[in-house]
């Protein structure tokens, strides 16, 4: 990886750890994928009047990528989160399953070689998390660990799609995702939640504002930067990246909501930069890439 392109790595996980810390408090008041929606709507409101371009990426491949990465995952995460025998920690800790995920879908669909060498940085990173992270006391329940695991799987494939089907620049992918998303987020949260109405009319000017954060920084931001890396780099190089998420999160919990940092998060964290250093090819002589532009065939 190039320099430029290791500092466009670190923004997703920055932007996605502060908008999922600033999310918690968040989701209480409004219903999560009625949540959902509204971010998705306010995007595609914005990239409707801002971005012109017409979308090269196929419907279909829009469809699946959108219900994958947003519908389906964002419904499975937080039915899983909802349990009382899933601990915040642990579905943290289950959900970074999705970066091997999205390596091993990337070699099966974009037909790339496994990297040795980013496969162990990104193992390290792992051990990372789950030292930043901490185990739970008690183990969680099946059902919703399933779950969890089941929306890291339905994320990564989502993500594996956008490059092997996308047509688009990262702004375009984001619009696409934005447009494909927006009905299926509505049809689901009038099946499966109740209370839309009044998280709108109840909603003060703290809760608005932490929407608005959520939906500038923790998505239109992030999903820009992310989409924009998957164009340029391999999975292996870009996805192990998103493991910083948790370390941001938690630095972010103790600026904003008073949290205190321990030791073995400062150690973890600097655990995951160590792998995270192997990925990108940190002190290993430049080179030029030799991989084809992502969504070419």
């Amino acid at each position: 990886m190039t320099r430029r392109q290791i500092l466009l790595a670190l923004l997703p996980p920055l932007f996605f750890g502060m908008g999922f810390t600033i999310a918690k408090p968040a989701v209480q008041h409004f219903p999560p994928l009625f949540m959902m929606l509204m971010v998705y709507g306010g995007i595609a409101i914005v990239l409707a009047l801002t971005h012109r371009e017409p979308l090269k990426t196929p419907l279909p491949a829009i469809i699946a990528i959108s219900a994958f990465s947003v519908t389906i995952q964002g419904a499975l995460l937080f039915w899983g989160l909802r349990s009382e025998t899933m601990p915040a920690t642990a579905a943290n800790l289950i959900l970074q399953i999705q970066i091997p995920f999205a390596v091993l879908l990337d070699v099966l669909i974009m037909k790339e070689k496994l990297d040795i060498r980013k496969a162990a940085g990104t193992a390290l990173a792992v051990v990372g998390v789950a030292i930043v992270i901490g185990l739970p006391e008690q183990a969680p329940g099946l059902v919703p660990t399933i779950m969890i695991v089941a929306g890291a799987f339905c994320w990564s494939l989502g993500q594996v799609l956008a490059r092997r089907y996308g047509r688009d620049s990262g702004v375009g992918l984001l619009k696409a995702n934005s447009y494909g998303s927006v009905p299926q987020l509505a049809l689901a949260t009038l099946l499966l939640e109740q209370g839309q109405w009044q998280s709108l009319t109840d909603a003060t000017w703290l809760e608005w504002s932490m929407l608005a954060f959520v939906g500038v920084v923790g998505f239109y931001l992030a999903y820009m930067c992310w989409f924009s890396l998957l164009k340029q780099c391999r999975m292996d190089e870009a996805a192990p990246f998103i493991l910083l998420m948790p370390v941001v999160g938690i630095f972010t919990a103790a600026l904003v909501l008073g949290e205190t940092v321990s030791l073995a998060q400062v150690i973890g964290g600097a655990v995951i930069l160590a792998g995270l250093a192997i990925v990108s090819g940190v002190g290993l002589p430049a080179r030029r890439r030799a991989d084809a532009p992502t969504g070419q065939s």
